[in-house]
């Protein structure tokens, strides 16, 4: 009876849903298929993602094992470049600033010529300085060494409290490019003093490459302002008015005003993953390497050529800007002159020479930085204005002289480039400055 009963609800149950009937079948046929097809999806996505969280891991971890290479890498260059300046072998290849005038004859004798050109390129990176801009770093070499306030020392100088003080300013023929220590115009007025007085003598050259006359009464304002007050002032300059208002083509401002002016401005291109590479010890050795396999005649190097911008090329008129140009030194003479009678130091202003300049029977290397000079015909044209100006208006200023014609009576090479000279004509210079010293004290007596 039971079996009978189950049988009849069975067919009960048919029919009472007759039009789903079809349907029913599929579904129950396409179930299993459905549910390992969800297994299967179920299966791949967690696959998948223990595919990423593992793929991830290796790649962090590769990435970290790599920083943490590059970091030793660094760290290791900066000690091979800490070992290698505290420790070179005589064999080292000293790579100069790659220009011409370090290969003049001059230096193929002095045995202290390569390693001097080599130090000057290290000891031209610039710090940040008050007032004035720019300062050369400290640097300790063998024939070239730079204090903390960016100050060249000066052999034998001694600087206590009871010192002959004398203050040399001005721009690069100053400061001494082209010579060790022991041969700048600072050195020989030290030497020539210590030899015309008694007790202790102090020659400070505050000089720098590319300042202005402006520039130089700034820093003898801020050693006033700090009680560093010198017996003689000596003033070399205009070799920086020059050049920076043919950049500018304007008087009396800094050179290089524009990059000056994009860097406080932040005009700057944001730094590229390139530049932050060039700025590590990696770099630095990487390149010092490469420079000793490759640059076996570094002076053959030439930058990419542009387009010059310079005050012809702006549309100012030559005759103007000199004039201008020579109005901002002799009112830099007169601030001096007043300094002078405040805080009781003499002062001299000086001219330097030029090779394009005066009378010097010029040797064929010399020729032919003349004549690179004056192929640049703004330049030449504006320096040769302003000089003539100066020397026609030198007589109404009684501390200024002019030393264009210092070398007119010697034969030998005396120039290095343009505006430099040897250790030699540096000497010839400081004797002239110390004549003229000399004279002065004694028509005050």
């Amino acid at each position: 009876m039971d079996q009978v009963k189950a049988t009849e609800n069975v067919e009960e149950s048919q029919s009472v849903m007759p039009q789903h009937h079809g349907l029913q079948k599929e579904s129950i046929w396409l179930r299993p298929y459905a549910v390992r097809l969800s297994l299967k999806i179920a299966t791949l996505r967690a696959s998948f993602g223990h595919w990423i969280v593992s793929s991830y891991k290796a790649a962090a971890i590769l990435i970290l094992n790599t920083v943490i290479l590059f970091v030793c890498f660094d760290l290791a260059a900066r000690s091979s470049l800490k070992v290698g300046d505290l420790i070179s072998s005589p064999a080292q290849q000293l790579v100069g600033e790659g220009k011409p005038r370090e290969k003049v004859s001059y230096y193929s004798s002095q045995d202290w010529a390569e390693r001097n050109w080599y130090e000057f390129r290290l000891s031209t990176k610039q710090r940040y300085y008050p007032y004035v801009g720019w300062r050369r770093a400290p640097f300790k070499g063998k024939t070239i060494e730079i204090d903390q306030n960016g100050v060249r020392l000066t052999p034998g100088a001694d600087c206590s409290a009871k010192s002959f003080k004398v203050f040399t300013f001005g721009e690069s023929s100053m400061w001494g490019t082209g010579s060790p220590s022991w041969g700048t115009i600072a050195a020989n007025l030290q030497k020539g003093l210590e030899k015309l007085r008694q007790g202790p003598v102090c020659v400070m050259n505050f000089a720098e490459s590319a300042y202005v006359s402006t520039q130089d009464v700034i820093m003898l304002l801020l050693q006033l302002r700090s009680g560093n007050v010198p017996d003689v002032v000596l003033f070399y300059s205009l070799g920086g008015d020059v050049p920076a208002a043919y950049q500018s083509g304007r008087a009396g401002l800094p050179a290089n005003l524009d990059q000056i002016a994009a860097r406080f401005e932040r005009r700057r291109e944001p730094p590229t993953f390139v530049d932050w590479l060039k700025s590590t010890y990696s770099y630095d050795l990487i390149n010092q390497l490469i420079g000793k396999l490759t640059i076996a005649n570094p002076q053959q190097k030439k930058p990419t050529p542009g387009e010059l911008v310079n005050y012809e090329s702006m549309g100012i008129d030559a005759a103007k800007l000199s004039d201008s140009i020579v109005q901002n030194y002799l009112g830099n003479y007169e601030i001096v002159g007043a300094l002078a009678q405040k805080y009781g130091f003499k002062y001299f202003f000086f001219l330097p020479p030029l090779v394009s300049l005066g009378n010097k029977p010029l040797t064929p290397e010399e020729q032919e930085m003349k004549h690179m000079m004056e192929s640049d015909v703004a330049l030449y044209k504006l320096f040769t204005a302003v000089y003539q100006t100066i020397e026609r208006e030198s007589s109404n200023y009684q501390n200024l002289y002019s030393m264009v014609h210092i070398f007119d009576r010697y034969d030998g090479l005396l120039w290095i480039d343009g505006g430099h000279v040897t250790p030699i004509g540096n000497q010839l210079i400081a004797k002239r400055m110390l004549d003229v010293i000399q004279a002065r004290s004694s028509d005050e007596k």
